[in-house]
């Protein structure tokens, strides 16, 4: 087991990004101009609306689901060049619905990932787990932590093993990385706080990769 230089070394399948909006209940009123804003042409997009939120298939390339209710605006993609790519697309089209709302404030922002490592085999795989938690007769099916990440945002980790479907055989472990900030900050801000995410989760020296690394001892 080769210890990581780069996140990108590891699989990213799926990410979800996060704001908890301050005074967003504008969207009872503007549920409708949201659904507008994402039109492709003159085609609507597909999505399902309620008094308790908006979910809106596919609004742009590469986001999955959008979900807009009064407290949060929330996004899901697993088609994912890059951490910076997701970072600066979530940015985009959460700042164009914020717009809409009239909103100046969120109170929480939060980015989750999972990344997965894949073994050689499942004997790998065994050793990963029991030099983890090296006491007889544990299996883990997930162990949680929390990480000390030494700036203004915090993270817990989840590492759990997981077995590929459909490639028998195929084993592996996924490191699930939720880092929020529970912090009041201006709208214009959230891309300065998902860069400080992003370097946070690249960092080998000081960041994730160096955590991971350690489990791999």
């Amino acid at each position: 087991m080769s210890k990581l230089r780069k996140i990108n070394e590891l699989k990213n399948p799926e990410s979800f990004l996060q704001i908890n909006t301050v005074k967003g209940f504008k969207y009872v009123d503007k549920a409708g101009e949201i659904v507008n804003a994402f039109h492709k042409n003159e085609t609507p997009p597909q999505f399902t609306m309620g008094l308790d939120g908006l979910v809106i298939e596919q609004p742009v390339d590469k986001i999955d689901t959008l979900k807009i209710t009064p407290q949060v605006v929330w996004a899901k993609t697993t088609q994912i060049d890059s951490l910076d790519m997701i970072s600066r697309l979530f940015s985009k089209e959460s700042k164009k619905i914020i717009g809409i709302l009239e909103i100046d404030k969120i109170s929480r922002i939060g980015w989750r990932n999972y990344f997965i490592y894949e073994f050689q085999n499942k004997e790998e795989q065994e050793d990963f787990f029991k030099k983890l938690i090296p006491i007889n007769g544990l299996r883990p099916s997930s162990i949680s932590f929390k990480v000390d990440t030494g700036n203004l945002f915090q993270a817990n980790l989840i590492i759990q093993p997981v077995i590929k479907e459909n490639e028998a055989g195929v084993t592996g472990v996924l490191f699930d990385i939720d880092i929020f900030q529970d912090k009041k900050i201006d709208t214009e801000h959230i891309q300065t706080a998902l860069d400080s995410f992003r370097d946070y989760l690249q960092d080998s020296k000081n960041g994730l990769i160096k955590i991971l690394n350690e489990t791999f001892k």
